[in-house]
């Protein structure tokens, strides 16, 4: 295991003016809030515009991975994490792409963030553990909501009560969403669920285009959840 770098530098894998203007907007927006809430609902506005927006995104990005790809990612066969933009275990950006009637795993992020549909349709289905939230194999998910997805559709990720959840393609052709977290969340070690099961295993996503050097700590129970930390 490894711990994040405390001075990052910013890493822009895709590179684009209105990338670098969205990234510099978060930045100062975290500047003044304290508070992740207060945060994410400042940030409303300008991730609503990134959204709405076209020709910023490369087309790569939007791709399912290629059949040469002999690693994609953790995240299921056939799904595509890109990464656009990262600054240490700080705050990245990336989009994930899945094929037609493809599913992730029920699995959560352990950061802050905002999510929202660029391309295609989705079906997010929401849960919440409701057990002791132990890494003892073991996890007993109550599921709380139903969401049809579609461009410009966005949800919150809050931990520890509004950060599991699964993911479907509804649409006839791929779907494209776009995350913006408070952490690497692609090198971290967190959690997918079985939630038919009841258990409980950690892995990391990965990326489709970026190594992970390490595979960062999961954050412990005591993580503040709370406060911007950027």
């Amino acid at each position: 295991m490894a711990s994040s770098n405390a001075n990052p530098e910013p890493e822009f894998v895709s590179d684009s003016e209105r990338l670098r203007e969205f990234v510099d907007t978060v930045k100062a927006t975290a500047n003044e809030h304290e508070s992740i809430p207060a945060l994410l609902e400042a940030l409303e506005e300008p991730f609503e515009a990134l959204l709405a927006a076209d020709g910023w995104l490369d087309q790569r990005y939007q791709q399912l991975p290629s059949e040469e790809m002999d690693d994609s990612g953790n995240m299921g066969d056939d799904i595509a994490q890109w990464l656009l933009y990262r600054e240490g275990n700080k705050l990245s950006l990336f989009t994930l792409v899945l094929p037609p009637g493809a599913s992730t795993p029920v699995h959560d992020h352990l950061a802050w963030g905002l999510v929202g549909i660029y391309g295609g349709t989705q079906r997010e289905d929401f849960y919440r553990r409701v057990d002791g939230a132990t890494d003892d194999g073991e996890a007993e998910l109550e599921r709380i909501r139903t969401e049809q997805m579609e461009r410009g559709d966005y949800y919150e990720l809050v931990p520890p009560n509004n950060d599991i959840h699964s993911v479907q393609t509804t649409s006839d052709e791929p779907s494209v969403s776009v995350h913006l977290l408070g952490a690497d969340v692609g090198c971290i070690e967190r959690h997918a669920f079985d939630a038919a099961e009841g258990t409980v295993e950690l892995f990391h996503s990965g990326y489709t285009n970026v190594e992970c050097e390490d595979v960062l700590d999961t954050p412990t129970p005591e993580h503040d959840h709370d406060h911007v930390h950027l």
